[in-house]
């Protein structure tokens, strides 16, 4: 069905409109990331066939699905059920604190270590990524794992351009400080420009959108792959990339971030050409061709970050006069494309001009909807509260995939977000079971346990409730009558890292008390901060030995405060 003048139907109000566009980019995201998460790798028609009866995809469907690898059991997935896709961007949009500052080590060493007990379709580069985050040794800045055949500098996979949305629905500003964001979140699991690159493009993109209210034209494009060219001056200005990352990556990748990010400019850019050559009027033609010439039906290229944010910005730009429905069902049945994560970004661009919500069943649709209001208020200047992480200090993130989940009180739980309540099917296989659960927050999961299982979560290992009372405070809000609420123990806002510029000021002994088992980012806050007192900077760097146990933290901690030292010392001259 064609759509003309779309733009008419904006609120007049820009604060409704914005969070009316978030919340239906949200909602799109997570309805393309079902529809397609379905004919994902399903090796023909016949797969399609065989986990739903039908050869064409049309609408959100039952189906069935083996899950955890060869030997796993075979689920009823009910229609709307979403996939990894969904499931790490609702990771990241957590761990963006209500002032909007991401919170890269929660997203790293807490997020993506849990993840693996409940991932589904997840990508072997974004799973690898994960259990390399588990060892303590190892920073969201860090991540240089080599295993499996997997190397870190060689993960270019779209596994990081289909999470980046919530920094965008969050953002008050873009530019400079989006890339950043968006950046610092790539890099902990996708090491070659493809991966990184594609994140910043689909974020730009999708910054766009919101911002003039209409989807960028392929001329625009252009100008966000030339943005590429920037990342140099704007890993030089970070300190933890400048100091520890960019040296370590360029050695591992056998070049310099300058030459690499120059390349994937100008392969983007070629890959452009196609774009600008299309004839074809017809956007489900179009599309088809585009998704050929691009490579996405070859192996090798299928799952790029950088092809895939191109694919979604073509189907997006193609059926923008169109219902939603129509680019997504064309998205997911091009088979042996990533349908899931093509349509998921697609539908992430899509929701900001479209007229209205799916009406299509969807897993958690409530959560989503929270979020996405959540992340809209923060984007107006509007603190809210944020998921109360537990102290990374004492943080042990999960061995194994099947470790997370253990007893508390009587109940299960699962490590890093809290309590459980079991909502569905038990499914058995070998010695491991998995069972569907409802998180206090509202999302459920299919988690794999132990069947028969002994392990205890300890207090330290969970949310902590308490700490709302201790950080309370007056928040603007833009909750409606209606609106469900968050339950449980999970939101709270953390002013005390508001708090950590006061170091400076206090005398050695209360320094002594302030100065907690918290992270490298407050650790090198609070050096900083306090001028690079003598007492502080040696009680941080002691607290780092002590709580990440390597050296390379160590190593890369005071690099870190070595460089803004001098810079400093630079800027006074």
């Amino acid at each position: 069905m064609n759509l003309e003048n779309q733009s008419s139907t904006w609120e007049s109000t820009p604060h409704v409109a914005r969070e009316r566009a978030v919340v239906q980019s949200a909602l799109w995201a997570a309805t393309g990331d079902a529809l397609g998460w379905i004919t994902e790798l399903s090796h023909g028609l016949r797969g399609v066939v065989r986990r739903t009866g039908v050869s064409r995809i049309t609408k959100p469907v039952a189906w069935k699905r083996i899950i955890g690898g060869r030997g796993g059991p075979r689920v009823n997935l009910l229609a709307g059920t979403y996939s990894d896709d969904t499931q790490i961007r609702l990771a990241v949009a957590r761990s963006i604190r209500g002032d909007g500052s991401f919170d890269v080590e929660a997203f790293a060493k807490v997020e993506l270590t849990v993840w693996p007990t409940y991932a589904l379709g997840a990508g072997l580069g974004t799973k690898t990524a994960a259990v390399s985050l588990s060892r303590r040794s190892v920073n969201w800045y860090s991540n240089f794992y080599n295993r499996g055949g997997k190397k870190y500098t060689d993960s270019g996979g779209n596994g990081a351009a289909m999470r980046i949305q919530p920094h965008v629905w969050s953002s008050s500003s873009g530019g400079d400080s989006l890339i950043v964001d968006v950046l610092r979140d790539a890099i902990v699991t996708h090491g070659h420009p493809h991966g990184f690159c594609g994140a910043i493009f689909h974020a730009l993109c999708l910054e766009d959108a919101f911002r003039k209210r209409e989807l960028p034209r392929p001329e625009e494009w252009a100008v966000y792959i030339d943005r590429f060219l920037d990342l140099p001056r704007l890993v030089a200005e970070e300190p933890q990339l400048a100091a520890f990352w960019k040296p370590a990556w360029e050695t591992s990748a056998g070049v310099s971030l300058s030459r690499a990010v120059t390349k994937i400019r100008d392969d983007g850019l070629r890959d452009l050409e196609f774009v600008t050559e299309l004839k074809d009027s017809s956007p489900v033609e179009g599309y088809k061709q585009i998704v050929r010439q691009l490579g996405c039906l070859k192996p090798q290229f299928r799952g790029s970050g950088l092809k895939t944010a191109l694919a979604a910005i073509v189907l997006a730009y193609l059926f923008r006069n169109f219902e939603v429905e129509d680019a997504l069902q064309t998205a997911v049945n091009e088979l042996e494309s990533d349908t899931d994560t093509i349509a998921t970004m697609g539908g992430a661009l899509l929701g900001v001009i479209s007229r209205r919500e799916p009406d299509w069943p969807l897993q958690d649709h409530s959560y989503i909807v929270s979020e996405a209001k959540r992340l809209a208020a923060i984007s107006r200047g509007q603190h809210q509260d944020s998921f109360t992480y537990p102290d990374l200090g004492n943080w042990d993130p999960p061995a194994r995939q099947n470790s997370s989940i253990g007893w508390f009180n009587g109940k299960l739980a699962i490590a890093g977000l809290g309590p459980l309540t079991s909502v569905g099917t038990e499914y058995a296989s070998r010695d491991a079971v998995w069972q569907w659960f409802e998180l206090p927050f509202g999302q459920t999961i299919l988690a794999k346990r132990k069947s028969n299982l002994q392990d205890r979560i300890v207090f330290s290992q969970l949310p902590d409730p308490r700490q709302r009372a201790e950080t309370k405070r007056d928040v603007t809000t833009t909750r409606s009558g209606n609106e469900p609420r968050q339950k449980g123990l999970a939101f709270q806002d953390r002013r005390s890292e508001k708090q950590a510029g006061k170091l400076g000021r206090d005398s050695p002994s209360q320094r002594s008390n302030q100065i907690h088992r918290g992270t490298v980012d407050s650790w090198t806050d609070d050096v900083i901060s306090s001028g690079f007192d003598d007492y502080t900077l040696g009680k941080s760097l002691n607290y780092c030995i002590d709580q990440t146990r390597s050296v390379d933290s160590a190593i890369g901690f005071a690099a870190i405060i070595a460089k803004a030292k001098l810079a400093r010392q630079r800027k006074r001259r």
